[in-house]
């Protein structure tokens, strides 16, 4: 009966697979770092304190300016420095970029030395000036 029953509905058994890997997709898509929008890293930073990690270049951090807070460690010093981002390692941290897609490899790393909540900002720094969200500007200029 169950053979049967395979062979009957091998479309519908097919049917149920496909939607499973369509649901998976996405996040094989995105390099398996979990990803939060503009809107849901504003709540992890008001309710939960979240540490932002930029790792832009100290040039554009300057020019386009920063999430209010965000600590600005370059993605080659992120190894490095991993100790320097929270003293608790489950205070949930989001990793910017510009764009979203160079932040995955610093989450990964900051997920290796043992944080356990980390995220990525989808979209980095553009997705976050385009939802309206304020950024700060860096006011230091360099001394001659």
């Amino acid at each position: 009966m169950t053979q049967e029953f395979l062979v009957h509905n091998s479309w519908l058994i097919a049917l149920a697979v496909s939607s499973g890997l369509m649901l998976v997709w996405p996040s094989l898509m995105k390099g398996g770092a979990r990803r939060v929008t503009p809107q849901q890293a504003t709540l992890l930073l008001n309710q939960k304190k979240a540490v932002v990690v930029d790792i832009r270049d100290e040039d554009t951090f300057n020019a386009v300016g920063a999430i209010a807070q965000s600590k600005r460690i370059p993605l080659d010093q992120i190894k490095a420095k991993a100790a320097t981002v929270s003293k608790n390692k489950d205070t949930p941290v989001i990793v910017v970029c510009q764009k979203g897609q160079r932040a995955v490899p610093a989450a990964k790393i900051l997920q290796g030395e043992g944080y356990t909540d980390v995220q990525v900002l989808d979209g980095g720094i553009a997705a976050w000036t385009e939802a309206g969200l304020p950024l700060k500007k860096n006011s230091t200029k360099s001394k001659a």
